[in-house]
């Protein structure tokens, strides 16, 4: 997966790492959001965290606030680059550019996310959530020769991507704006990892692997997603300690700490 650097629009006021399913020393678990009321104090948050990986593999929250770049993929291969750029609701495309200044191909009407490879060949990651708006597909970019490309759609999705990791030779896991979601590389399947209702509000934007689980990064602070028993995921909510009322009265609000 190509690893699209985010724009730090505040310097990071802490860097907090955790190696296990127990939150961060000074952090709590709560309950997901459910009332409308929760899910506005969370939307509401000032605040802003990064799931990344420390020095050690273990994973790291970062508090910043974050813009995301218009550079969004950047495949580079002998002859060129794939570069995919992405202007939220004003639009985005794709573009090859080759080494050699020859004649540039692109691909406008596509909103790029991420980016892997599979055999050579780049797979990208596009959507859009925007007010009714909830859309995203996967997009295979095979070489015809030097100059000519052909896009094959190899999957869709019910909802917009953020972030994807790859696991496995041929397994993509895509964060979705409302849950987690597997495709399969080579085949194109999609299967529904975990869905949650409350996300979008939440902003999430990063995810790293914890244990048999997750850690995905949202405005409050993360999403821990463990493997429940009966299959599926365990949905808990880490936030900072004086962070943790959502309601009646909402701690750590944009007017708030």
């Amino acid at each position: 997966m190509t690893a699209m650097t985010w724009v730090l629009a505040a310097a990071a006021a802490a860097v907090v790492a955790t190696g296990g399913d127990a939150p961060p020393s000074g952090w709590v678990a709560i309950d997901p959001p459910r009332s409308e009321a929760g899910l506005q104090c969370v939307n509401d948050s000032r605040q802003a965290w990064f799931v990344g990986r420390a020095a050690d593999g273990t994973p790291e929250l970062r508090e910043g606030r974050r813009e995301r770049p218009a550079l969004r993929v950047r495949e580079v291969f002998d002859d060129g680059a794939l570069l995919g750029y992405n202007h939220g609701e004003f639009g985005g495309w794709i573009q090859w550019l080759p080494r050699d200044g020859g004649a540039r191909f692109e691909q406008r009407q596509v909103d790029p996310v991420t980016a892997t490879r599979y055999r050579g060949e780049a797979v990208i990651a596009e959507g859009l959530a925007h007010m009714g708006v909830n859309r995203g597909s996967i997009l295979r970019f095979e070489r015809r020769d030097g100059r000519r490309w052909r896009i094959h759609r190899l999957a869709e999705l019910d909802a917009a991507p953020v972030a994807a990791l790859r696991r496995g030779d041929k397994e993509w896991v895509l964060l979705l704006v409302d849950g987690l979601a597997s495709v399969q590389l080579d085949s194109g399947r999609v299967q529904r990892l975990h869905r949650a209702r409350d996300w979008f509000a939440g902003r999430v934007d990063s995810i790293q692997p914890l244990g048999d689980g997750w850690l995905i990064g949202i405005a409050r602070g993360a999403i821990r997603l463990e493997a429940a028993a009966g299959g599926g995921y365990r949905e808990r909510w880490w936030v900072p300690a004086p962070c943790a009322a959502l309601e009646p009265q909402c701690s750590c609000a944009r007017s708030g700490l």
